[in-house]
C-alpha cells in the first residue's frame, strides 16, 4: 500500500469518519487522487459510503467514508491472574466477540495451553489482522517476551515467538496497567492530556505512563512497578508476591483489604462489599478503607514528583468509595506538596472489567494502522 492510501485509512481511524473534502484539506492531496483511492477502496471491501445525519443540517448531506464492519478486525487478549479475557474488536470501536477462561489453581504450563485453546477458537470464526495481548507483570513490548509474571511463575517466555510459529498472526504484547493508561489516551479522561499517569489499584498495583502522547516503558520495562517501590521499612512489614517486604502493593491491592478484614474481624467479604460498607458509614470498614489514605497518598506523591504529570487517573474498585476518603486523600496531598500554591490533578475512571481487553485493542489497531 502507497503512503498516500496508508494516510487515508490512518486519518479515519483517528479521526472517525472523513469526506472526500476533508481528507483533502487535512492530507493535503487533491480532490482527484483521493477520489481514486476512495474509489478503490469501497471496490475492496474497506470503506463504505455513510451519509451525515446532524439535525438541522441545511442543504444536501455531506458523505462521509468509514470502515467497513468486517475490516481490520483484531484479536486482543487480557492475561490476568485469575482469567484470560479475548475479544474481536475493529477500527469502528466495536467489540465483535467476547469469551474468557478461568485460570485459578492452574499452573503456569496450562496457562499457554489454555491461552492457545480461546485463540484458535477465535481465529477460526474470524479473520484477524494483528493479535495483541496485555500481561500482568514485566514485559518486553520490544520483543515480546513475558520477563516477569509471578502470577503465572513465567521468566523469559517468548510469547510473541510462540504465538507467531502457531498462528502465522502478527503479535504484539504489552503491560496490562500501560494498556490502560492507552484506553485512556484513546478513550476517555487521558483524551485532553499530552503527558499523564494511571494508578490503578487491582489484585495489583502499578502505573501506566504516557510521555508526549507516547507510552513509556523505561530502558528494561519495568517504569510503572509503583506498586513493589518499598512503603513499609519495619521488620514486620508484611511480605509481598515479589518475595520483597512492606512493596506499596502490600496494603493496596484489593486481596490484601480482604486478608485483613477476615484477620481482624474473621469475616469472609468481597473487596466490593468492603467498600460498599464503608460508604454507608459503617465504623470498621470506614476506618479501614481511611486507613489506605497514607499508602495511596505515598504512591500519587512518587509519581507527581518523579514524573510532573498534567494528571493522575486511578482506576480500579478504589474508584467507587464516596467523597469521605478522596477528599482525605486531596487533604493529605495538598499538605505534602512542595508547592503549595499548586494542586494535583487528580481524576478517577469508572472501574470496567475489559479496560485492558479494549486496552488491547487500541494497542493492536495502532500496530495495524502504524506498521
Amino acid at each position: 500500500m502507497n503512503l498516500n492510501k496508508k494516510k487515508i485509512l490512518t486519518t479515519i481511524y483517528e479521526n472517525g469518519p472523513k469526506s472526500r473534502k476533508e481528507l483533502s484539506d487535512i492530507l493535503g492531496i487533491s480532490k482527484t487522487i483521493i477520489g481514486r483511492y476512495i474509489k478503490q477502496f469501497i471496490e475492496e471491501n474497506i470503506l463504505i459510503e455513510e451519509k451525515e445525519t446532524l439535525k438541522g443540517l441545511v442543504g444536501k448531506p455531506q458523505i462521509k467514508l468509514n470502515f467497513k464492519k468486517d475490516f481490520g478486525r483484531v484479536l486482543g487478549i487480557h492475561l490476568s491472574d485469575k482469567e484470560i479475557r479475548g475479544g474481536v474488536g475493529n477500527p469502528l470501536g466495536e467489540l465483535l466477540e467476547f469469551d474468557s477462561i478461568n485460570l485459578e489453581k492452574l499452573s503456569g504450563e496450562l496457562v499457554l495451553e489454555k491461552l492457545l485453546k480461546l485463540i484458535k477458537k477465535f481465529i477460526t470464526n474470524y479473520k484477524i489482522e494483528v493479535i495483541a495481548l496485555g500481561m500482568n507483570g514485566v514485559v518486553d513490548s520490544k520483543n515480546g517476551v513475558s520477563i516477569l509474571s509471578v502470577y503465572y511463575n513465567w521468566k523469559n517466555i517468548q510469547l510473541k515467538k510462540i504465538l507467531e510459529t502457531e498462528f502465522n498472526i502478527p503479535v504484539i504484547l504489552e503491560n496490562g496497567t500501560n494498556l490502560m493508561a492507552l484506553r485512556e489516551k484513546r478513550n476517555g479522561l487521558g483524551k485532553k492530556f499530552k503527558n499523564f499517569i494511571v494508578f490503578n489499584i487491582d489484585e495489583g498495583v502499578g502505573a501506566g505512563i504516557i510521555v508526549e502522547e507516547k507510552l513509556y516503558s523505561g530502558t528494561k520495562f519495568e517504569a510503572g512497578e509503583i506498586g513493589h517501590a518499598p512503603y513499609d521499612y519495619s521488620e514486620d512489614a508484611p511480605i509481598c508476591s515479589c518475595g520483597n517486604k512492606g512493596c506499596l502493593e502490600t496494603y493496596l491491592a484489593n486481596w490484601r483489604v480482604v486478608e485483613r478484614v477476615y484477620k481482624e474481624k474473621g469475616m469472609v467479604l468481597v473487596y466490593e462489599e468492603i467498600i460498599h460498607r464503608a460508604n454507608k458509614g459503617e465504623t470498621y470498614f470506614y476506618k479501614l478503607i481511611l486507613s489506605l489514605v497514607k499508602a495511596i497518598s505515598h504512591g500519587i506523591l512518587w509519581t507527581e514528583y518523579l514524573l510532573n504529570p498534567e494528571g493522575i487517573i486511578i482506576t480500579g474498585k478504589i474508584t467507587e468509595c464516596k467523597d469521605f476518603f478522596w477528599k482525605e486523600v486531596q487533604r493529605v496531598l495538598n499538605n505534602n506538596l512542595l508547592n503549595k500554591d499548586k494542586k494535583i490533578c487528580l481524576l478517577k475512571s469508572r472501574y470496567e472489567k475489559n479496560s485492558i481487553l479494549e486496552g488491547a485493542i487500541f494497542f493492536g489497531l495502532d500496530y495495524y494502522f502504524n506498521k
